[in-house]
């Protein structure tokens, strides 16, 4: 069959048409990132010729937001302390993102969340927004070798729009046309992150070898003027704080000796306060009763030097009615500190309107700084002075220290 002339002609046009068409197009240079692209979605494209059918062109070129989004501000409520505690078992974290250009694309965020020796994989990040909170946490403990592991937060932000597309894809199916050539990170490269420890337990303080008494086990009287007491806490790191009768005095988590104490009945108290702020809920507590030195009244009274007595010296007389007085308000007990045994002279005491009695020195053995119950507990009161007086010639009578209570 002849094909006529002017369809022959009509054919060639269109083909013509076609070509010119897609020559342009054909001699584009590839796509090139571009600094200032703030957005890789492709824009809209134009056809060199218009086309009476729906373009296979495709839109125009796309190019790569080579400028991902920054991650900043980054802080915990409640922030950690200087030692990088926390003391309770929720914590919450507040961010921000920015970008660095004029990208107007929206920014989101996703997040770890670890307290692990080694971090997650990069490919294990979950979702978040600002705020983010973490409850429900364990208290922070020591793995082998004592290392205590921390939490640790991290937070990064990314493109929201950009990060799903491929800048490198072509944006024409039909000739594989339009990409960029790079797809350079959409997200931040630089997570920001804190780490913490958490200790939302209290420490508990502890105080051994308290002062004992057979007499009187709720109320001890001790024989020294300098105790040591050993200090303890449960918890590494604890910071001490001690107080007798609400005067402060030094002490550590260790054998603790306090020094030139008073006379009376005293209460040590210790608390300790760990590393995250936590302050033991009571105080651990002891009470104990300090005698007080005899100091003496005349020259018939020797003062003796021994690093073993109460408060470095004792006294000492031998003659016969030597006397010594201390005063009491509302006493019932008495004791003496004193050396005891065969060699030891009479000595006798007598309270405020009293009849004079023996006190007991004797023993089968010397002792010193003996504790000899002169009155106890269930005796009648008295306020004023106690007397005490020699009643033997030539054996000396050793006094140290008194207690009136």
């Amino acid at each position: 069959m002849t094909v006529p002339s002017s369809v022959r002609r009509g054919a060639t046009l269109s083909a013509a048409v076609l070509v010119g068409t897609l020559l342009p197009v054909l001699a584009l240079p590839a796509a090139q990132a571009d600094p200032g692209c703030t957005s890789e979605a492709a824009p809209p494209g134009e056809l060199p010729v218009p086309l009476p059918l729906p373009s296979p062109l495709g839109p125009g070129d796309r190019c790569d937001d080579s400028e991902a989004p920054v991650t900043s501000s980054v802080t915990a409520a409640p922030a950690a302390n200087a030692a990088g505690f926390i003391a309770q078992d929720s914590v919450t974290f507040t961010f921000t993102g920015a970008h660095t250009d004029a990208d107007a694309d929206p920014i989101a965020f996703e997040c770890q969340f670890f307290n692990t020796p080694e971090p997650p994989a990069d490919d294990e990040w979950t979702p978040c927004a600002s705020p983010q909170t973490y409850t429900d946490l364990e208290d922070t403990r020591r793995q082998l070798g004592g290392v205590e592991t921390p939490y640790t937060f991290r937070v990064r932000a990314y493109d929201a729009a950009d990060r799903g597309i491929d800048a490198t894809a072509p944006t024409n199916l039909l000739l594989g046309t339009g990409g960029a050539e790079t797809d350079l990170p959409d997200t931040d490269q630089t997570p920001e992150q804190t780490s913490f420890k958490v200790d939302t337990q209290r420490p508990v303080a502890s105080i051994f070898n308290t002062p004992f008494d057979r007499e009187t086990p709720e109320r001890p009287m001790i024989t020294t003027d300098s105790p040591t007491l050993r200090i303890n806490g449960n918890e590494p790191a604890l910071v001490f704080d001690c107080d007798i009768d609400g005067r402060e005095v030094p002490c550590r988590d260790d054998n603790v000796t306090f020094a030139d104490l008073g006379p009376g009945t005293q209460t040590l108290s210790v608390s300790v306060t760990d590393r995250a702020g936590n302050t033991s809920a009571e105080p651990a507590t002891t009470s104990f009763t300090v005698p007080e030195d005899l100091v003496a009244p005349g020259r018939r009274w020797k003062t003796r030097a021994s690093r073993q007595a109460f408060g470095g010296d004792y006294l000492e007389a031998s003659a016969y009615k030597t006397k010594i007085t201390v005063a009491g308000v509302d006493v019932r007990e008495v004791r003496l500190l004193a050396t005891t045994g065969p060699k030891s002279g009479k000595l006798k005491y007598k309270t405020p309107g009293g009849a004079w009695r023996k006190v007991k020195l004797g023993g089968k053995t010397t002792k010193r700084g003996q504790v000899v119950i002169v009155r106890n507990e269930q005796s009648a009161p008295f306020t004023g002075k106690i007397a005490f007086r020699v009643m033997s010639r030539g054996k000396p009578v050793q006094l140290d220290a008194i207690m009136l209570r």
